[in-house]
């Protein structure tokens, strides 16, 4: 999608999914540092953010997540404040999942959101205290863009609650990384940007 907003006449939230990560087997997910093609791949989502402009950069505990921030917030010679509540849905009781079977739990979670299908969090859970979280930082960034950095998953299930999109069908079109950029307050879709030349339906 092409927006054709004016950048400097609206603040916006900027949702960034992290970066490729190196998927280390015997770490569960949220440990996973970023590979280097994710490195990669964040300077160059750096630079298709370049004429935003963030007052804050936040970014979930998670190392993927706080490394995908650094290189981002370099390109605004700014500092990243790590937020609990952007984690990614909570599975840290469970090991490494094989991506087919993952997938078909994943189906489960979204279309049940109020049952626990996987990990600590149903999904209406992690909806809830993603969505908190997100309020928080806005609440406090009366000026400028307000850039957060996280997760799939929890990023689908806000941007399903205010858009109604199909909640599994979002989250498979979604890379790493990716940036979806909406209006505040009113959290009008305007544009996604990946660093691939494949569009995201919007």
């Amino acid at each position: 999608m092409n927006a054709t907003f004016n950048k400097n006449s609206v603040q916006r939230l900027i949702l960034v999914r992290h970066s490729l990560p190196e998927k280390i087997a015997k770490l569960p997910a949220r440990d996973w540092p970023l590979s280097a093609e994710g490195r990669e791949r964040s300077e160059l989502l750096a630079q298709r953010l370049a004429n935003f402009q963030p007052s804050t950069i936040t970014a979930s505990n998670e190392p993927k997540a706080i490394e995908t921030a650094q290189i981002i917030a370099q390109k605004f010679n700014q500092s990243v404040e790590v937020f609990a509540g952007l984690n990614e849905h909570n599975r840290s009781n469970l090991s490494f999942i094989e991506e087919k079977k993952f997938i078909e739990t994943l189906t489960t979670f979204f279309t049940t959101p109020d049952e626990l299908v996987m990990g600590l969090e149903t999904a209406t859970q992690a909806h809830q205290r993603f969505q908190q979280a997100v309020e928080n930082i806005i609440a406090k960034t009366p000026t400028g863009d307000v850039m957060i950095v996280s997760h799939g998953t929890v990023m689908t299930l806000f941007i399903a609650a205010f858009t109604g999109k199909q909640p599994f069908y979002f989250w498979q079109q979604l890379e790493h990384p990716m940036a979806i950029v909406l209006a505040l307050p009113n959290l009008k879709l305007l544009e996604i940007i990946t660093v691939k030349s494949r569009q995201i339906e919007v």
